[in-house]
C-alpha cells in the first residue's frame, strides 16, 4: 500500500484526485493574492483606486480593527480557561 496516499477510511485514493485537490487548495490559499492580480492586468486604474480606498479605509479604521481583534481574542482566552478550570 502506498502510504502517501492512503486515506482514513482505509480506501485508496489516485493520484488524479490528490493532484486536483492540491491544485485547488493552492488556488484557494492564494485567490487573495491571485484575484487582485488579475483585475490588476485587467483594469489597472480601477483596481488601483480600488486599492488605495481601501487602504485609506483601513489606516482610518485600525485603532476599531484592532480593539475588535484584542476584544474577541481575550473573550476566547477567558471563556477557554473558564472552561478548562470547570471541566
Amino acid at each position: 500500500m502506498n502510504w502517501g496516499s492512503w486515506r482514513a477510511d482505509g480506501r485508496v485514493s489516485s493520484q488524479a484526485v490528490q493532484a486536483l485537490a492540491v491544485a485547488g487548495f493552492v488556488v484557494i490559499e492564494f485567490a487573495l493574492a491571485i484575484i487582485p492580480f488579475a483585475f490588476l492586468m485587467i483594469r489597472p486604474e480601477a483596481t488601483e483606486r480600488a486599492v488605495q480606498r481601501f487602504k485609506d479605509w483601513l489606516t482610518g479604521h485600525a485603532r476599531q480593527i484592532l480593539a475588535a481583534a484584542a476584544l474577541f481574542a481575550g473573550s476566547y482566552m477567558v471563556i477557554s480557561g473558564t472552561l478548562r478550570l470547570l471541566g
